[in-house]
């Protein structure tokens, strides 16, 4: 069995025929050991992989998200503050150039994160219905 496991585990890392030959010679414990240290180093790689791609992917709505947040937050404390002041104050705040910028903010990122949205479901549908349709053709030609 453990030849079984090594000869899996050389096809899954591929790794050289040396390397399978001492992973033979450990003990249990220390096999275990170098066989769980590589498989955490292989996920571990690939995770970061996989997040570094979808990180530049999804840089663009990402940066649209903390806009639309942190200006919604900036809104509220600088162009319609919770007192009575502020109350009073609104209605000559609103027209400043900061809280227009901030209002520009805050429309376009709710826009971009709608659309960010409807490309995801997209995307998705696309897929599921490629996955589908690849399945029932192989089904078919069977």
């Amino acid at each position: 069995m453990k030849i079984v496991i090594i000869q899996n585990y050389n096809y899954f890392m591929n790794q050289d025929d040396e390397y399978i030959e001492e992973l033979k010679k450990l003990n249990k414990f220390d096999y275990f050991l170098e066989i769980s240290y590589n498989i955490i180093v292989f996920v571990g790689t690939n995770i970061i992989k996989f997040v570094n791609f979808i990180i530049k992917i999804s840089g663009v709505y990402l940066m649209w998200i903390l806009l639309h947040y942190v200006a919604s937050q900036l809104y509220i404390k600088f162009c319609t503050p919770s007192d009575i002041v502020g109350f009073i104050m609104s209605p000559f705040l609103i027209s400043t150039p900061h809280c227009q910028g901030l209002r520009w903010l805050i429309y376009n990122g709710a826009n971009m994160i709608n659309n960010m949205w409807i490309m995801i479901g997209a995307w998705l549908c696309a897929h599921l219905f490629i996955l589908n349709n690849n399945t029932s053709t192989n089904q078919a030609t069977e």
